[in-house]
């Protein structure tokens, strides 16, 4: 009996280990599926990211090749403006050099004109016992806002100083003429001027209009 139950005993000893053998076996197995599943899932994640961040740099890079372009076209454009301006430039330039001399031209056209009408005058005003033997016209150069600014000297003889006097009156009170100043007045001497003549000499402002 004793025999028996050893037997027996040793029987179900084999069959509760290989029982164990079998349930470490399987989950030996389902722990290796796991793994793999685990790599896989790694592997296939890291193959994602990987073409995700190639065509991100794809797109990059187009979109550095369209702003180089760009960047490229405008820096032309600008440097086609920049010529441009230049041009304007000069245009203006030349535009106020002719405008310049254009106001030059009116200028001395209207100081000729005046000249004219100066002289006109001094002629049809003069006395019949004034004569003029010398009429000087200088501008002051310094005056350079005020070109037609100048003074007249005049020179000549006269009979009497009433006849003077009476010339200098004209030309003041003309609308040529101001601050006519009498600088000489005295008989004339030398030869072969008998007669009682007077040597004068005066100076007269041009009226400038303002």
């Amino acid at each position: 009996m004793i025999k028996i139950n050893l037997l027996r005993n040793r029987v179900a000893d084999t069959a509760i280990g290989g029982t164990q053998v079998a349930t470490a076996s399987s989950g030996g197995s389902d722990g290796n599926r796991e793994a793999i599943i685990k790599i896989a899932f790694m592997v296939l994640f890291t193959i994602g990211l990987m073409m995700y961040e190639s065509s991100n740099i794809r797109a990059l890079n187009d979109e550095r090749s369209r702003t180089q372009a760009m960047a490229g076209d405008l820096e032309g454009q600008a440097q086609t403006k920049a010529v441009e301006v230049e041009a304007i430039k000069d245009i203006a330039q030349q535009a106020q050099e002719l405008e310049d001399k254009l106001k030059i031209l009116k200028l001395l056209s209207k100081l000729r004109l005046r000249e004219v009408k100066t002289l006109d005058f001094m002629q049809s005003s003069i006395p019949e016992k004034v004569w003029l033997k010398g009429v000087h016209y200088q501008t002051d150069k310094d005056l350079k806002e005020r070109v037609e600014a100048g003074t007249y000297q005049f020179e000549g003889a006269s009979v009497t100083t009433e006849d003077l006097s009476e010339f200098v009156k004209r030309l003041d009170d003309s609308a040529y003429m101001t601050e006519v100043i009498v600088i000489k007045n005295q008989e004339s001497v030398g030869p072969g001027r008998a007669g009682g003549l007077r040597d004068f000499q005066f100076t007269a402002d041009v009226e400038v209009k303002n």
